[in-house]
């Protein structure tokens, strides 16, 4: 028997075209939801705006749930990736939250659709949704947040202040940012408002006389 006999038919699988399919599929997901929303978006939308079969699109993600959650926690692992990449940067003391912050919000300054999906996940996975990246609620972001608070207690660059609340605020404040960004249609720069913020957060509003 020869080897072309013994061969099966059809193309060997190719992990990275695969990947880059997915990477595409969540992609157009993450737009098509945040236009629509995730009760009005149906598969075939997304299958369309990719020019495929809605077969090819269940062939990754068998549910339209699981194709929004899988979008969303995409999102999050791509903020986490760049928010953990400024971190492991030398910057010291307060350049360290300046570079953080301006991070925060230039991530979501290219990436509006994100912020969007999390509000939808809010409202239809109520159950599901995971903290943002400042909001410390496992034991690997406890240690990566411990570490950057320490830090900058260390440097003399803020007050020793619980450290939940230091994270609590601060990604209110950002958050808070965000989502009024996107509810009310203001145009965002992300660099003036990261300046904005980090004049209050690092500055306060007090007269020095005022100060207690």
């Amino acid at each position: 028997m020869s080897v072309t006999e013994n061969r099966k038919p059809g193309r060997p699988r190719d992990p990275d075209l695969e990947a880059r399919r997915k990477a595409q599929i969540l992609d157009t997901a993450a737009r098509v939801f945040a236009t629509f929303g995730f009760a009005n978006t149906q598969v075939q939308t997304i299958a369309n705006h990719l020019g495929v079969g809605n077969g090819t699109v269940y062939r990754y993600f068998p549910t339209k749930e699981q194709l929004f959650l899988s979008a969303v926690e995409r999102g999050l692992k791509e903020l986490e990736a760049e928010m953990d990449g400024v971190l492991a940067q030398p910057h010291q003391g307060a350049d360290l939250i300046r570079a953080a912050v301006r991070a925060y919000l230039g991530f979501f300054h290219r990436r509006p659709e994100m912020a969007e999906l999390f509000i939808q996940e809010r409202a239809a996975f109520p159950h599901h949704h995971r903290p943002l990246y400042f909001v410390t609620k496992n034991a690997e972001a406890e240690c990566k947040h411990e570490a950057f608070f320490n830090h900058l207690v260390s440097a003399g660059a803020i007050r020793a202040v619980p450290r939940e609340r230091f994270f609590n605020v601060l990604g209110d404040l950002l958050y808070g940012t965000i989502l009024t960004n996107l509810l009310t249609g203001r145009p965002s720069d992300p660099d003036a408002q990261a300046a904005d913020v980090l004049d209050v957060v690092l500055n306060g509003v007090l007269a020095a006389k005022e100060t207690r």
